[in-house]
């Protein structure tokens, strides 16, 4: 079963500088290559992160702890200071094949439907699985 899960940053600091974002957006997508868990789709916001993932070796409050924890710690080391993520995070199942695909378009629509960009592709911090294929 995959889950869409919604994680906000805190509050407290009013979205975060673009080194940060691109940080945490490494993090992100370093979590493909991860046995925790299989990384479908992800777009990160100015103020919170969209993953549409189907959780591996871990159970899903496992993977999203070490998935905050982990970026936490990059947003850390380019001069971000204290809590990165508002605690808890919003998770939905995805039981079928049209949930799925309806979760995975909705969280790469994203920035386009913020009018951050025209397309999905045209914002850097939105990825899913078929970006890759040729």
């Amino acid at each position: 079963m995959a889950f869409h899960v919604t994680m906000r940053i805190h509050p407290a600091l009013g979205g975060v500088a673009p080194p940060v974002l691109a940080a945490v957006w490494r993090g992100v997508v370093e979590q493909r290559h991860r046995p925790d868990a299989v990384l479908l789709a992800a777009c990160l916001m100015p103020d919170h992160l969209h993953v549409l993932a189907r959780p591996g070796e871990r159970d899903l409050i496992a993977f999203v702890g070490s998935l905050k924890s982990w970026t936490t710690r990059l947003a850390w080391q380019v001069g971000q200071r204290g809590t990165l993520w508002q605690p808890g995070f919003y998770d939905r199942a995805v039981r079928d094949r049209r949930q799925f695909e309806s979760a995975a378009r909705y969280v790469i629509a994203n920035p386009v439907r913020a009018g951050l960009v025209e397309s999905p592709e045209a914002w850097p911090f939105a990825w899913a699985w078929w970006f890759d294929e040729p």
